[in-house]
């Protein structure tokens, strides 16, 4: 799988780069009053999206196609007979994968910003 980073900070990281940039303004700065309202309407939001329990469609989506593959593999595997039986393994390999992302993904959870369950 690739990976893209982003360099723009998001979320926890934005709030906390904000607040660096809060602490760097003299006291009579104009615009602290400003930056500072975003800063708490950001947090806001974040305890608002971490409070509800929600679920992860794209893990739900990705574990329906581990799920469908194991189905195929099975199916060629008992309709073609022979050596095909050993497409059982890699079957059995995505299947696990496909049912423990299902009840991973499938349950209502509270998640943080980039949909990863949190410790409740």
């Amino acid at each position: 799988m690739i990976e893209r980073r982003r360099r723009e900070p998001r979320g926890r990281e934005r709030i906390k780069s904000d607040l660096e940039l809060l602490s760097l303004l003299p006291p009579d700065s104009e615009v602290a009053p400003a930056l500072r309202a975003h800063i708490e309407g950001g947090i806001r939001q974040l305890v608002e999206v971490e409070d509800v329990k929600r679920r992860d469609p794209f893990g739900i989506a990705l574990a329906i196609v581990f799920i469908l593959i194991t189905v195929a593999l099975l199916t060629a595997s008992f309709l073609n007979g022979g050596w095909y039986w050993w497409l059982t393994v890699p079957a059995a390999v995505t299947g696990i994968f496909g049912i423990a992302g299902l009840a991973q993904d499938a349950t209502k959870r509270t998640r943080d910003e980039r949909g990863r369950p949190t410790a409740e």
